[in-house]
């Protein structure tokens, strides 16, 4: 009964990310009482409902009281607990709020503050800062920031705008941290050292974290499950080593004493990590396993992998949005069913020889008693056939534990980011096992020598001297790794971004493999290698695909003819780049982009962090063209990063944006893309024309926008960058503008923009304000939506909306959105409170 209460909420837990609403506060009651009633009679179902309702209460204790209590402007205590990320000039880090408590959870919130004072874990600020919500531009492809920081259980963001230190009680961790620094700076490999030990990846480097990405290596410097266990494991057999030496006994008690002794070192362990929520999660699991082997409970691998994970979701209702918890989950029941398959057919084999064994014996049991020294040379002969065979099986099981985890991990990893290096399942195949037996063991001894080294009473420059010594040994045995990662840069297919079809079926594609295996009926198995169908069909089409525009490229000429492309199909991509625009026009694995988004300094762009994955994730292998609308850094400040990418696309704009981006690509020391000027263009894209006006006689870079109407046989779609009414009445002098079914309104939804004669002249059914949510100029403004509304259009903010799909058909087309539509799921549900708006 118990067993099937907990198969049931784990369940419930993990597919709880597919819903799109969670239970109503008001609900509870009542869910609880149905929880209690059925416990005893129909369990699985009591406790799929208490996992709901547990996922719903804590999420309505975090933001229930959101939007009341958070102004945009707010002081409160607080204490930081985590430091996220250093620049020239800025810090990241999380606090704790000390001034409010949750019912069931603490606030969190993520700050920013420029030009700060010296920060450290542990201090108490009393802090002003202004406040936004946890909401951010949401895209297919796109890294989904709300659910990363949900899953953190942090409710805010915000800047700090001044600060004052109340308190400052140094933690024991942050002893050891500041005394082991003048150390761990020395070494060549710091910043691989200082994650493996304190779990502070602030200092690896942005081309660190490439590497670590196309080799698919990045979980072996964040500490988790791999970590933990070898730490367990190393003071397992040294510990028990000792006890059996010195202590001998022939009860359990050593061997109880031993794995106390190993837990204490994995929990002192976790500590100086910091507890982060991965480190936690892995914690939780490996001491539900231990607690189950101490009391001496039967239970087979499965039912303790599922105690585990009930640990795990019981503790932390949101750990299953969590990346880090399916790849450490999927790694430990991978090694541990691996193991318990293996150990089983070992046994099996062991068995049957052992019977031929006792065959022989008895036919030769007639025969001479063999003499002392032929007794002494056999009884060696046992033991040395003995340890070759454990040998043999020691080999044989870790070969099944790697390849089953290079290729799993490698395909869950597929799954969760849509990235696949090819690279990583051999990398992996080496580096796991040299992590495992000497990287990690060497640095945890070189840690607590050192932690000795403190406390001993010898002189301090001595201990630094010994100390650094050990050190640099452990330093030493990362270097084969960073040397391997260096080499990721020139390896080709280092990292592959997969659409979001073919990652679909990768995931019915591992589904199926794991009913093959576990399937006791051929029946079952037959049915279950049909999930498997899509992935191949799929590759098979990619794969055909890529080969025909090369021939393509090769011939000149286009395979792609009138004929087969009808009837007329084709997708237009509002891609969410907060305060910006970005469009992407598509034709199965071509494209055209209007617009790149913002970009702030070299740290960050829309155009990296969004627009390119979101090409990724939709097929498409060719952009023909980019379309820039003016010099306006959210309309052109990703530009460099699409032409460094798609290094054949055609730039269409004015002069002005065409000079610019000559001039960066010289700086860059790449080739000027080439260009088309925008000044009353029109191009043939397949089976679109794409009509270009601009306004030459303003001076304006607003109303010197390249705007752009898309139109097939039936449609017409309108992209009006940022023009104003002058440019508007300009337009409609000479006769330009024209009905459409789909505006992207001008200025995204300013009052300068959208003129009454503007709407009648194009009319449009839907229009789509590009506007960050909660942005602090106040777009769209409310009066210019209801001027719309007034003329029967309807109206979406792609601040509100995330990724805005329309889809074109020969008949009609449809429109969806991503919140809403295409990614409906509670957790990108939008948690608002208000912002004040500055003034135009």
């Amino acid at each position: 009964m118990i067993n099937r209460f907990i198969y049931g909420f784990c369940a419930s837990m993990l597919f709880s990310n597919l819903l799109p609403s969670l239970l109503p506060i008001w609900m509870a009651s009542i869910t609880l009482i149905i929880v209690l009633v059925t416990f005893k009679k129909w369990s699985f179902i009591s406790g799929t409902l208490f996992g709901v309702l547990l996922v719903s209460i804590c999420f309505n204790s975090l933001f229930s009281s959101q939007e009341s209590n958070i102004p945009v402007k707010k002081q409160f205590k607080a204490e930081i607990v985590s430091l996220v990320s250093v620049n020239s000039d800025w810090i990241s880090f999380d606090i704790r709020l000390l001034s409010e408590q949750s019912r069931f959870y603490d606030h969190y919130y993520r700050l920013i503050w420029q030009q700060p004072p010296e920060l450290k874990v542990g201090q108490t600020w009393l802090l002003n800062a202004r406040l936004k919500p946890i909401t951010s531009p949401l895209n297919q492809g796109g890294f989904n920031q709300q659910k990363y920081l949900l899953s953190r259980h942090i409710v805010a963001k915000g800047t700090v705008k001044q600060g004052e230190l109340v308190a400052y009680f140094a933690p024991f961790r942050q002893t050891i941290i500041d005394n082991l620094t003048p150390v761990l700076r020395s070494l060549d490999n710091s910043a691989v050292m200082q994650a493996l030990l304190f779990g502070d990846k602030s200092l690896l480097s942005k081309q660190q974290w490439q590497q670590l990405r196309q080799t698919g290596t990045g979980h072996l410097v964040a500490i988790s499950g791999l970590h933990l266990s070898v730490v367990f494991g190393l003071f397992l057999l040294l510990s028990r080593g000792m006890l059996f030496t010195c202590w001998p006994h022939s009860s359990r008690r050593n061997l109880l004493l031993s794995m106390l002794t190993a837990t204490v070192f994995a929990l002192g362990y976790g500590y100086l990590a910091g507890f982060a929520i991965s480190t936690q999660r892995a914690l939780v699991m490996l001491l539900a396993l231990v607690v189950l082997t101490m009391v001496n409970q039967y239970a087979s691998t499965w039912q303790r992998l599922i105690w585990a994970l009930f640990a795990v979701l019981l503790i932390d209702p949101f750990a299953s949005l969590s990346a880090g918890f399916w790849l450490s989950f999927s790694a430990l029941a991978i090694i541990l069913l691996t193991i318990d398959y293996t150990s089983l057919q070992q046994q099996t084999a062991l068995s049957q020889e052992s019977d031929s064994t006792d065959c022989i014996d008895s036919v030769d049991s007639n025969r001479e008693q063999p003499s002392l020294y032929q007794r002494f040379v056999q009884e060696h002969q046992t033991r040395f056939r003995r340890l070759i065979s454990q040998c043999k099986a020691f080999i044989v099981v870790f070969w099944a534990v790697q390849w089953r985890l290079a290729l799993a991990l490698g395909l869950v990893q597929a799954v969760l980011f849509g990235t696949f290096s090819f690279h990583s399942i051999w990398v992996n195949f080496l580096m796991v096992p040299w992590f495992s037996f000497v990287v990690i063991p060497l640095s945890i001894i070189a840690l607590v020598l050192n932690l000795l080294l403190m406390i001993m009473p010898i002189p301090q420059n001595w201990s630094y001297i010994l100390g650094e010594t050990v050190m640099q040994l452990a330093d030493l045995s990362l270097s084969p790794f960073q040397w391997l990662i260096g080499f990721s840069d020139a390896w080709p297919l280092a990292l592959m971004r997969l659409p979001d079809n073919l990652i679909l079926s990768v995931a019915f594609f591992i589904l199926g493999l794991f009913l093959i295996k576990w399937s006791v009926h051929k029946t079952w198995r037959v049915v279950s290698s049909l999930l498997c169908i899509p992935f191949v069909m799929l590759t098979v089409q990619h794969w055909t695909l890529h080969h025909i525009d090369q021939f393509q490229h090769a011939v000149n000429e286009p395979i792609i003819t009138d004929a087969t492309l009808k009837p007329i199909h084709w997708q237009a991509h509002v891609i969410d780049v907060a305060q910006g625009m970005s469009v992407l026009l598509q034709q199965g694995n071509r494209g055209v982009l209007y617009d790149t988004g913002a970009a702030y300094g070299e740290s960050f762009s829309y155009a990296e962090r969004a627009i390119v994955p979101m090409l990724q994730a939709k097929g498409v292998t060719q952009l023909d063209y980019v379309i820039v609308s003016h010099n306006d850094n959210d309309h052109a400040g990703g530009l460099n990063v699409i032409t460094k990418h798609y290094p054949e696309v055609i730039v269409i704009a004015e002069q002005a944006v065409i000079d610019k981006s000559i001039n960066v690509s010289s700086e860059l020391a790449n080739e000027a893309p080439a260009h088309l000027l925008c000044e009353n263009n029109q191009i043939k894209w397949l089976n679109l024309t794409i009509e270009m006006h601009i306004n030459t006689l303003e001076s304006n870079d607003n109303n010197r926008s390249c705007v752009a109407y898309i139109i097939d046989t039936q449609r017409r779609l309108f992209l009006a960058g940022d023009i104003e009414k002058e440019t508007e009445y300009e337009f409609l002098k000479r006769e330009v503008l024209a009905p459409v079914d789909v505006l992207l309104a001008p200025h995204h939804g300013s009052r300068t923009s959208s003129t009454l004669d503007f709407i009648d002249a194009v009319s449009p059914k839907h229009v789509i304000f590009t506007a960050g949510y909660a942005n602090q100029y106040g777009f769209p403004k409310e009066d210019i939506q209801n001027r719309y509304k007034l003329k029967g259009a309807k109206t979406l903010v792609s601040g509100d909306s995330g990724q805005i799909s329309i889809d074109f058909e020969p008949s009609n087309y449809a429109i969806r959105e991503y919140r809403s539509d295409i990614a409906p799921f509670w957790y990108n549900s939008l948690f608002r409170f208000g912002e004040k708006v500055k003034a135009e």
